[in-house]
């Protein structure tokens, strides 16, 4: 399981600008939450036709990559490129494969249980970056 270093917002802001020029892309929109989801996203699209990537952030500091921060369920996708600069700043970033893995609510328990209840994630990803109330 991956952990992040914490780091506040906007040092985070220049660490993701930072890892997307030296993966050769660009931060093209940056998305703050007003009160749900639970994360940040910062879209960065490449030179060279990759798929455009949503760089997510948890206001706890977990770090993932998505297609399409709007999109739910979130379809999560590894960025080899930007995981390796962001790693090499002292962040973790979960791998699809752990955030595919199923959700057990005694590995979490920071979680509210009234939400874990509510709202019944079946994976990490989905206990991680939610839409939650």
């Amino acid at each position: 399981m991956a952990q992040a270093v914490p780091a506040g917002l906007a040092a985070f802001r220049g660490l993701v600008h930072e890892a997307a020029r030296r993966a050769g892309g660009a931060v093209t929109r940056w998305c703050e939450p007003r009160v749900t989801p639970n994360f940040h996203a910062a879209y960065v699209e490449y030179r060279d036709h990759r798929p455009t990537v949503a760089v997510l952030r948890t206001h706890a500091g977990d770090v993932a990559f998505a297609l399409d921060h709007e999109q739910q369920p979130l379809e999560f996708v590894d960025d080899a490129a930007l995981t390796s600069v962001l790693e090499e700043f002292g962040l973790g970033v979960w791998r699809t494969a752990e955030l595919h893995r199923p959700f057990k609510a005694a590995d979490w328990p920071l979680l509210d249980v009234r939400d874990v209840r509510y709202w019944r994630p079946e994976t990490a990803g989905q206990a991680l970056f939610n839409w939650w109330d």
